[in-house]
């Protein structure tokens, strides 16, 4: 029983330090986006809480559930996501940041040495 629990220990803590790796702190005009989940690394590609991100740079964000699309609108400038061009996680969608970024004319960069990512609107 001892060597199961030792085992069981040692399994989620390999896990969280496997998922806190990908972790990937967002910051939007100079303030940090609180967002669960939090953003992540999947293959490669940097993924944010749609909402979260959109709203976090003054963007309405609406979910048609019937569509499965998200519009997000910052100003006059709007733009469709299609559920499936994201991923989901604990039943939230996030989007390739650059995606959305650059479609609500907002500049992306990313800090790989600081694991964040950089939103900045005009």
């Amino acid at each position: 029983m001892r060597v199961t629990g030792i085992l069981l220990l040692a399994i989620l803590i390999a896990t969280t330090a496997i998922a806190a790796g990908h972790t990937v702190t967002v910051v939007a005009n100079g303030r940090t986006v609180p967002a669960d989940p939090p953003a992540t690394i999947v293959e490669g590609r940097t993924y944010v809480p749609l909402r979260a991100a959109g709203e976090a740079v003054g963007a309405t964000v609406d979910y048609d559930a019937a569509a499965r699309i998200v519009t997000i609108c910052r100003g006059d400038l709007c733009t469709v996501v299609r559920q499936d061009d994201g991923i989901t996680i604990d039943g939230r969608l996030l989007i390739g940041i650059r995606q959305v970024g650059e479609a609500l004319d907002a500049k992306v960069d990313w800090d790989a040495a600081a694991r964040t990512v950089h939103i900045t609107t005009n």
